[in-house]
């Protein structure tokens, strides 16, 4: 699975200064293999779901972000009518960028992680956060010397950054990030499927890091010192990929080994987590709407995006044969997908409603995934994960 996942990483990167690039600066085109998502075919179709999940409540934003999934979107998913719909316009808010990888927001700033490599040496450390300015379109640099830095959130004071040295806090407000991790044993970025999760419990604040290896683990992020907990250690040879926290429990994926599947567990820690679908046997990502999970699966040309409701039942396949499907999201009636492509204006995908057989719209513009999606309002953030200057965050519509 690492190695099909990281066939698409970029293996050689252009050298680039520290000064964060100005916008509408020249967008090169070095090129990147854009490669496949990796994983296996998953292990079915079947709706084996352990039990109800009706539960839940409302969805916690994107990479971080404050808003709901569905960003405010309403209506139901376009399920009368296969006619393609109008192309929506896109817009670049930051171009020349070099390997931008996960997204994260809040009310006033829009927060980038760039990585200049996916496997840089000891002394490089060139990876960096990013600060767009909602106000003023500015964008400076937060903080920097990262070796890889990938999944990302934001909370009322700081912001969280999963790299290959561990988990960082890093002050909005001054861009300080410590000496140290506040959470070295979650260092793994380069294998896909992390996520960083802001939440609250009892009071105070805590973020959940799905590792993309065995664990899935919370960290009280109070203090000079943060405690962590294992929320959950996968059977041997599998890995956590993904999580999103609905209140006080966290859903996530575990893929691979002898027990795949969808999992829930309560965010204090007090019971053990629960295998609630066992039909993922690949899953990479996972999104909540109100009514369904979206869930990605496999790769090199065996991809699957699902819908599986969260009241029980039978999965709904919605796409197949993707090279490496990530990110699903619900927006404006209907789900949209990052592709593991490269230039390509298929590289963010809109599945469409109502046809007999899947129907996939290219939104692009042109770029390159996976990169990062997310829902922002009324608006979809990407990022077009390309090395050198070619890469991008940029909006649709």
């Amino acid at each position: 699975m690492r190695l099909a996942l990281l066939s698409f990483l970029l293996l050689v990167v252009a050298c680039s200064s520290d000064k964060p690039p100005a916008q509408g600066g020249p967008d090169a085109s070095a090129s990147v293999d854009g490669g496949d998502g990796g994983g296996t075919p998953d292990g079915g179709s079947s709706g084996d779901d352990g039990g109800s999940m009706g539960e839940d409540g409302g969805s916690t934003g994107d990479d971080g972000g404050t808003s709901g999934e569905d960003g405010g979107s309403t209506g139901e998913e376009d399920a009368g009518h296969c006619e393609e719909p109008a192309r929506e316009p896109g817009a670049v808010l930051v171009p020349g960028l070099n390997n931008p990888r996960r997204l994260a927001v809040d009310a006033t700033d829009i927060y980038i992680s760039e990585s200049h490599s996916l496997r840089p040496q000891p002394e490089s450390g060139e990876g960096q956060i990013l600060r767009l300015s909602r106000g003023s379109g500015e964008v400076t640099t937060l903080t920097k010397g990262l070796y890889s830095p990938d999944a990302i959130a934001v909370d009322a004071k700081n912001v969280y950054v999963l790299d290959q040295g561990g988990l960082w806090r890093v002050d909005k407000a001054t861009g300080e990030r410590g000496m140290l991790p506040i959470e070295a044993s979650v260092n793994n970025v380069t294998v896909g499927g992390t996520d960083v999760r802001t939440a609250r419990l009892s009071g105070r604040d805590v973020v959940v890091v799905a590792t993309g290896r065995q664990r899935l683990v919370r960290v009280d992020t109070v203090g000079a010192a943060p405690s962590s907990l294992v929320l959950y250690e996968s059977p041997l040879n599998a890995q956590v990929r993904a999580a999103r926290v609905d209140g006080e429990t966290v859903w996530f994926l575990v893929s691979g080994g002898s027990e795949p599947g969808l999992y829930r567990v309560a965010l204090d820690g007090n019971s053990p987590a629960e295998r609630v679908v066992t039909s993922i046997t690949a899953g990479t990502s996972l999104e909540l709407t109100p009514t369904h999970f979206l869930v990605t699966e496999g790769g090199g040309g065996t991809g699957k995006v699902w819908k599986l409701p969260r009241a029980g039942g039978e999965p709904v396949l919605l796409a197949d044969g993707l090279r490496g499907p990530l990110f699903p999201v619900w927006f404006r009636g209907a789900v949209y997908f990052k592709e593991t492509v490269a230039q390509s204006p298929g590289f963010l995908q809109r599945i469409r409603g109502g046809c007999d057989t899947t129907t996939l719209d290219e939104v692009g513009p042109q770029g390159t995934g996976p990169g990062g999606l997310l829902v922002d309002g009324e608006t979809l953030l990407y990022t077009s994960q390309e090395s050198g200057t070619g890469g991008a965050v940029g909006r649709v519509p």
